[in-house]
């Protein structure tokens, strides 16, 4: 089983006339343990790396495209991370789920 922390991040609705939308966002962090096919399907839904040229290292996460609620017009962005809290023999599962989802070709 392999830790793993996911946040939510909620960005409120721009206003019409603001120029430089740039919000501080309310965060939501959910620590959660999930088996290595459960991993592999979370890393689907999550198919944006955080640097333009994966490695699988533990230091890189994976986030989601933004969305915005039609109702609020607040955006969303969802990312999944690797919790520190695993021990180091976990280091791998990371890495190989991420070339199972086909993010790395090494």
């Amino acid at each position: 089983m392999i830790k793993i922390t996911r946040i939510e991040s909620q960005y409120p609705a721009p206003d019409d006339d603001e120029f430089d939308y740039c919000p501080e966002p309310v965060s939501t962090s959910i620590d959660d343990t999930v088996s290595f096919r459960e991993l592999v399907a979370l890393m689907q839904d999550h198919q944006h790396p955080s640097c333009s040229h994966p490695r699988g290292e533990i230091f890189e996460w994976l986030s989601t495209e933004a969305y915005q609620d039609p109702y609020t017009g607040e955006y969303t962005e969802c990312s999944l991370h690797y919790s520190r809290d695993n021990p180091s023999r976990m280091e791998k599962y990371w890495r190989a789920a991420m070339r199972a989802v086909g993010l790395i070709r090494l």
